[in-house]
């Protein structure tokens, strides 16, 4: 076993569940957390986006989509409307009660970055986000098709 991935591992851990609590903190008075924050922002971004194209880019499975959709649509804050060409496609919009929520994440995005990033040059950060995303990239060619296997996709 290569000494290094317990570290790396490690380390993806310990980032991962802290930048959780940071944002679970920041959002508490808005209804959502960590797990749906990146909907509400994509959606404030992108509105009237659908359904497959938010799995697509969050690369997670209809089941676990539904489930944000559902919990987004209880609390008020996305709307579903059909499509006026194709009744099969959906687009998701946010409502007026989440803007304040989305703007509360381009705040904590903010907040977020100067702490991760102080005393980083920003070579090292953009290096640092590439090399991510090939990680990233390398567990999806691994994991992603067993998913989709899994639930008949």
């Amino acid at each position: 076993m290569n000494d290094n991935f317990s570290n790396l591992g490690r380390c993806i851990s310990i980032c991962d569940r802290l930048m959780k609590m940071y944002y679970d903190h920041g959002l508490a008075e808005y209804e959502i957390g960590w797990g749906q924050q990146f909907y509400v922002e994509y959606l404030y971004e992108h509105p009237g986006a659908s359904p497959q194209k938010m799995a697509e880019r969050f690369r997670v499975d209809r089941a676990t989509l539904s489930k944000t959709i559902k919990k987004l649509s209880e609390i008020g804050y996305l709307t579903v409307a059909g499509d006026e060409n194709d009744r099969r496609m959906k687009h998701l919009y946010l409502t007026e009660k989440a803007i304040p929520a989305a703007k509360q994440i381009k705040k904590i995005h903010a907040d977020f970055y100067e702490t991760v990033s102080a005393g980083i040059r920003q070579q090292d950060l953009e290096l640092t986000e590439q090399i991510l995303q090939e990680i990233a990239n390398n567990i999806n060619k691994k994991v992603w098709h067993r998913m989709e296997e899994h639930h008949g996709e």
